[in-house]
């Protein structure tokens, strides 16, 4: 259930993966008359972001939401709500509807709750996820040793995110759950560069792929509800 797409370079990605996430919007509004897109932060997805908000959808029928954010304020430099809001809520996509994770509460603990709810309430369905992953083999906020990892990996769980207080680099966030990454239609896994197909390497170890909490992208990776788009450079 994995399609591997690799590209020369880094704007080929950008604008091939534009292009695909594009086609699949149209076709579920087209089926259902509106469709959600759930995207990662960091440095990896401005370009596609940018693309992506230049197609011409009807964007207010679009819902965007994270896969996971920092606990900092949304105009913080490191908040992935800013990077959606500065890159991809923009040209065409500025008429989506963006239903962000981070909320007032002081911790991601004391937010979990609102977060959930919110996501509960406001995502029938959740038709796309683009994910990442980091050189330790984490997406989303499930990160190799958190104490949180084997909720957030749980693929009974209800909840559709959880509270993590451990991360490497900025501990407080929230993410999404397994679960509900895989009651998704279509999932895209986007990185770049040498470093990250090694990475990608060590992942995709046949003797190893099957042991999750070292490299929690397996869990995506490795499963068999929704197929995987990857979509990587050299």
């Amino acid at each position: 259930m994995i399609n591997d797409n690799r590209f020369s370079d880094t704007h080929t990605l950008a604008q091939q993966l534009a292009d695909s996430v594009a086609r699949k919007m149209q076709s579920i509004i087209d089926e259902r008359g509106r469709v959600s897109l759930a995207v990662s932060g960091g440095t990896t997805p401005k370009a596609f972001f940018q693309k992506l908000s230049e197609k011409e959808l009807d964007w207010a029928k679009v819902l965007i939401t994270l896969v996971d954010d920092r606990w900092v304020e949304s105009d913080d430099q490191d908040s992935n709500e800013r990077l959606v809001k500065d890159n991809l809520l923009i040209n065409h996509a500025k008429l989506a509807y963006f239903v962000p994770l981070k909320n007032a509460e002081e911790t991601p603990k004391e937010g979990l709750m609102i977060s959930e709810n919110r996501l509960h309430e406001q995502i029938d369905e959740l038709d796309i996820v683009v994910l990442g992953m980091g050189l330790d083999g984490h997406t989303a906020s499930w990160f190799p040793g958190s104490e949180s990892l084997t909720q957030c990996l749980d693929e009974q769980a209800a909840a559709c995110c959880f509270a993590v207080m451990d991360a490497p680099t900025f501990p407080q966030r929230m993410t999404m759950s397994l679960s509900l990454v895989l009651r998704s239609k279509h999932i895209y896994l986007h990185f770049e560069g040498e470093a990250k197909n090694k990475v990608f390497e060590q992942v995709c170890d046949e003797h190893d792929k099957h042991n999750f909490e070292p490299m929690p992208v397996r869990s995506v990776l490795f499963q068999n509800q929704v197929p995987v788009n990857i979509y990587r450079s050299a």
